[in-house]
């Protein structure tokens, strides 16, 4: 456990990382106490279905759960989306404690961990701080810089990336975000039929939007509202 980057994460205002999945993937994530698993270890498990959203990893980490700081990555969000859309109609946004941020084994990329096939993944405090340099070199060349605006707990690049070894329990998950209240009404039905706890659920219809759209929030301080789904809201 690092104190040091508890410390930052904390002074930083972090307080959760998001992970995207199918959300055929969810009931095993709500009813295995071993929640989000890797890859690796979902090949593993028997009795895991393998619906991983990445199966390449071109990072070279598949022992480990691919997750971003405080929002999704909202332009490989949009990438495996539509590399899944004929399989996976709905997908989720899990939200998940930002412990792992300084547990040992977690690295960190400032870029999207694939890039030359995972070479800048690193673990560590100087690598969880290479995620918020003033200036980072991301995909196609572009070169990120902070501004005065930047909130501090958004990283640089967008696609930085944060790899948890092995799996994220259950009892990590503070709730998961869909893209509309008919959604979360699906969700909800379909883990209550099944006899699932339903963790809380967050309508966040700009986690699925353009990316562009959600970065230009962010890049000024302007979060998108999540609002909870409470079953009886709406007709």
């Amino acid at each position: 456990m690092s104190a040091s980057i508890r410390t930052k994460v904390t002074a930083r205002g972090i307080s959760r990382l998001c992970h995207f999945t199918p959300s055929r993937n969810l009931l095993h994530i709500a009813t295995d106490p071993n929640g989000i698993l890797s890859t690796a270890a979902l090949q593993q498990d028997e009795k895991a279905i393998l619906n991983a959203t990445d199966l390449a990893r071109y990072d070279q980490h598949p022992s480990h759960v691919c997750c971003s700081i405080q929002y999704p990555n909202a332009w490989y969000f949009k990438k495996a989306r539509n590399n899944g859309q004929t399989l996976f109609a709905d997908w989720v946004v899990v939200l998940i404690k930002p412990d792992h941020l300084w547990a040992s084994g977690t690295k960190f990329c400032e870029r999207n961990a694939a890039a030359n096939w995972g070479s800048g993944i690193a673990e560590g405090e100087a690598a969880f701080d290479s995620m918020f340099k003033d200036r980072v070199t991301g995909a196609y060349s572009n070169v990120y810089v902070r501004s005065d605006r930047h909130p501090a707990w958004l990283t640089t690049d967008e696609q930085a990336e944060v790899l948890i070894p092995d799996r994220v329990a259950r009892e990590d998950i503070l709730g998961v975000a869909v893209a509309s209240e008919a959604q979360a009404r699906r969700e909800h039905a379909r883990l209550t039929q099944l006899q699932a706890d339903v963790p809380p659920l967050f309508v966040v219809p700009e986690f699925f939007d353009e990316p562009r759209r959600l970065s230009e929030l962010l890049r000024t301080g302007r979060p998108p509202a999540e609002t909870r789904f409470v079953l009886g809201d709406a007709p």
